[in-house]
């Protein structure tokens, strides 16, 4: 994309590459399946995957058919895992694209029987709890029959999906009771010599504080090497309380530059409705990003950002296309002419390294940080920085 406004998302590469690394050297054999779904969580798909197959991930999960085609037609060779539904026709585009569907209804089944010429290597979903997707615990025996010696489908993985992964350090969590469901599933299906995989990024940390302390060999959490697919974590943030489980670096910075600045009088309003007003004499810088970008409006008269290294309020209800700052106590006593074009970093990291949270707008915005994240616009480019960007 062209970039006539300096609003951009910078994409840290190296970052990236080093969060990658902490799972690749804690869990060296284990399936591992990094999200990039949702744009790679906000991060730019095509390019996160190309760059995560070069760092050795041979597995990619996506939520929608449409996201693996984008993926397939960018030259991403890794197994690419379909994660939501599919009829008779997704299933001929699944097989001819060669993708990997997560099967969690009967009608999936049936699909790929009807289209399939030779076996189709499958993931068979069992809801334990989430109560959205998956086969009934229950159904495992019949499904068992179903599967074996099936010469249409071929029995790759078990797959389940932790509804409260915050609480996997405990052996009596939500958590712990998903994964005996699985592992008692997984019985079932033994014949097949396959794996299980269940660990979102919450469930991954939880096993790396779990393996600091002396782990309980019946602990649900160790009764298999688990597969995981990690989402927040490679993108630097740790869902858990507990935030030294790990070293994560955050993947991207949400960035622009003031366009222009406003002196305004002491009662003078800002912005739509008139929702703030000047205590004093003061200083508008004018930032050329909005809601329409990704963000949120809720976060009018309360959200903060970085200009010149400092923390200065948004004031005035934010627009579609812009949003407004008052930075009188940064630029007091100066001349504006030396704060031309000045960086605002709306999260993330500045260019002189200072650093805002998004977990921290996430909470004033009354959301998560997968929000805050994968909010961010299509019409805000990418821009990759670090190793080989």
């Amino acid at each position: 994309m062209e970039m006539y406004r300096r609003t951009f998302a910078e994409i840290n590469l190296d970052h990236l590459a080093h969060n990658v690394r902490v799972l690749q050297e804690a869990f060296p054999n284990r399936f591992l399946c990094p999200m990039v779904k949702a744009n790679a969580y906000g991060h730019g798909d095509a390019q996160l995957a190309l760059f995560l197959e070069k760092k050795g991930i041979k597995h990619l999960g996506v939520c929608l058919i449409e996201e693996g085609l984008l993926l397939r037609d960018s030259g991403v060779k890794a197994e690419i895992l379909i994660f939501r539904g599919f009829d008779s026709e997704g299933a001929e585009k699944i097989i001819q694209y060669g993708m990997t569907p997560v099967v969690s209804t009967w009608e999936h089944i049936e699909h790929l029987e009807a289209v399939a010429a030779s076996p189709v290597g499958i993931h068979l979903k069992f809801d334990t709890g989430m109560n959205r997707l998956g086969f009934r615990p229950e159904e495992a025996q019949k499904l068992f029959e179903r599967l074996w010696q099936n010469k249409k489908i071929r029995l790759k993985a078990l797959v389940t999906h932790l509804f409260n992964g915050e609480d996997a350090v405990s052996e009596k969590g939500h958590s712990a009771e998903q994964l005996l469901k699985l592992h008692h599933v997984s019985e079932v299906f033994k014949p097949f010599d396959i794996f299980s995989h269940s660990l979102n990024s919450a469930g991954i940390l939880s096993l790396l504080a779990l393996q600091k302390k002396s782990v309980p060999e019946n602990h649900p959490l160790v009764l298999q090497e688990w597969g995981m697919r990690p989402g927040l974590m490679i993108y630097g943030y740790n869902p858990l309380a507990d935030k030294n489980i790990c070293d994560l670096k955050p993947v991207m910075s949400l960035k622009s530059q003031v366009g222009t600045y406003r002196q305004i009088k002491t009662g003078e309003t800002v912005s739509y409705s008139g929702t703030w007003k000047a205590q004093r004499d003061s200083v508008i810088a004018v930032v050329p990003i909005g809601y329409a970008d990704g963000y949120h409006r809720i976060l009018s008269n309360q959200g903060h950002v970085l200009f010149a290294g400092q923390r200065v309020p948004v004031v005035g209800n934010i627009c579609m296309d812009y949003l407004m700052l008052d930075v009188t106590d940064v630029v007091q006593g100066k001349d504006l002419k030396d704060f031309k074009d000045q960086e605002v970093t709306l999260f993330g990291f500045g260019s002189d390294g200072n650093f805002l949270s998004p977990e921290e707008l996430a909470q004033q915005a009354k959301t998560i940080t997968w929000e805050m994240l994968t909010s961010v616009g299509e019409r805000v480019p990418r821009i990759y920085t670090g190793e080989k960007a």
